[in-house]
């Protein structure tokens, strides 16, 4: 479900592509250093463009570095960390724990259930350091498994509660962004969650696995109904974000928001 959030490498400047870089590299950084070195083959790009906007928002001191890493031993990487990328860091191990034993009952992947085994005590020491965003994550997981076991037909229960949960992380500190950053979240979780269930509808059901929109074609839903929704839905989001002031890596952030989302569905990003 994880690992939409991806920008449109197309769409940079060569200095952009260099900061984006620096951002994806030091979180990965950054998980090593908070929650254990196994911890980094859990990284996605989601966390990314959160460290980048919260990063844009508060304008924390930001570390540079340049140094090798044990997947590229040879050579330098720079990369760039704020406290910023320690929160974000923290949310990606819970989040890709989480998503592996999504996984794991889903498909029953032995791979899958050994990755969250090795995530397991860098999850425990995030959720110790962020019990407030833990605590949401717990409820929300749990409606969402809710809505699977019963097999709902409407999408609205799963997409809310990834809502709620994605809203919830975007709320690094209580303070006057509080309620666009939350807005935020909110609705690129529920983009999120529909755009998963429309890629993986037909393999859902040829595996006889739930999946939230197959009720809606069922009944006559069309592809061009459900770009509808998640058109809207991805609008609404970028219309929060705008909202923010911010001035630094913009350039990432739109080409995410705007065109880099729709990666992983090829045929949705032929008709943007």
């Amino acid at each position: 479900m994880f690992g939409t959030m991806i920008a449109d490498i197309r769409a940079l400047s060569e200095d952009g592509k260099k900061r984006y870089r620096g951002c994806y590299c030091g979180l990965c950084r950054a998980i090593g250093r908070r929650c254990g070195q196994v911890c980094r083959c859990g990284l996605t790009y989601d966390m990314a463009f959160l460290t980048l906007t919260l990063n844009a928002l508060y304008e924390p001191e930001e570390q540079e570095e340049a140094r090798p890493c044990p997947i590229h031993p040879l050579q330098k990487r720079r990369s760039w960390t704020s406290p910023v990328t320690d929160y974000a860091a923290d949310l990606n191990v819970l989040l890709a724990r989480l998503n592996a034993l999504d996984d794991w009952e889903d498909d029953r992947s032995l791979l899958k259930l050994g990755e969250a085994k090795l995530l397991e005590k860098g999850a425990a020491g995030a959720a110790e350091r962020n019990p407030r965003q833990w605590a949401v994550i717990r409820a929300c997981m749990e409606a969402l498994r809710e809505a699977e076991a019963r097999r709902d037909p409407s999408p609205d229960p799963g997409a809310n509660a990834m809502g709620r949960l994605l809203g919830e992380l975007f709320v690094w500190r209580v303070d006057r962004w509080e309620s666009t950053l939350r807005a935020l979240g909110e609705n690129l979780g529920r983009f999120i969650y529909l755009l998963d269930a429309v890629t993986d509808r037909k393999r859902d059901e040829r595996r006889g696995l739930y999946n939230p929109v197959s009720a809606m074609t069922a009944q006559g839903a069309t592809e061009e109904a459900l770009r509808a929704i998640l058109l809207a839905l991805i609008a609404d989001a970028a219309a929060a974000w705008e909202k923010l002031p911010l001035l630094r890596d913009t350039e990432i952030q739109r080409s995410i928001l705007y065109s880099g989302i729709w990666k992983q569905v090829p045929i949705m990003e032929e008709k943007i």
